[in-house]
């Protein structure tokens, strides 16, 4: 019960740095997607099941006040949860390298499918321009920020967690 009030009260946080200080530190209009994070990271080091409740609630939370459709970044933001949570017991937390990687992915999965949904289905065939004016300065922008939290959400994931983690070793995954 504690790790679902902490997770919830985390993404409200989340949701407040992203009204707030994503305004305040955007580089020419460009923010950094702090509610991508939470669902990228909790599912990572948690698993698909908790990925995917902290991409719901985060998803929904994003939908009410950034969007207009209602839904559609829940459920980007639930299989994106998912699909970081089926590393989860792959690899160490310790390691950088792959949620730098699910990061930009996640970011390029979510930010296409808010250009086909907004400008593709009107015939605005612009995708070059979105690439490079919205698309990779976000990935690279989130992912900077994201390896600032890593570390925190990292230590803050460990507190609250009851499961001690496996990790697979070689000689297991070999025979």
């Amino acid at each position: 019960m504690k790790r679902k009030l902490c997770e919830l009260g985390l993404i409200i946080f989340f949701y407040l740095m992203q009204v707030s200080l994503c305004r305040v530190i955007a580089i020419g209009g460009i923010a950094p997607n702090l509610m991508i994070i939470l669902p990228i990271l909790f599912g990572y080091f948690n698993g698909p099941k908790e990925g995917m409740y902290v991409g719901f609630c985060s998803g929904i939370l994003y939908d009410l006040f950034f969007t207009d459709l209602l839904g559609f970044t829940a459920l980007m933001f639930t299989l994106i949860g998912y699909f970081c949570g089926l590393l989860c017991n792959r690899y160490e937390e310790g390691n950088f390298i792959i949620p730098i990687f699910l990061t930009a992915g996640a970011v390029l999965f979510y930010e296409f499918f808010v250009f086909i949904g907004n400008f593709l289905l009107q015939n605005r065939l612009i995708l070059g321009y979105f690439m490079t004016r919205v698309i990779l300065p976000e990935m690279v922008y989130t992912v900077i920020v994201m390896l600032i939290l890593y570390k925190p959400l990292q230590l803050l994931n460990k507190l609250y967690d009851s499961r001690k983690r496996k990790v697979k070793d070689i000689d297991e995954t070999i025979l």
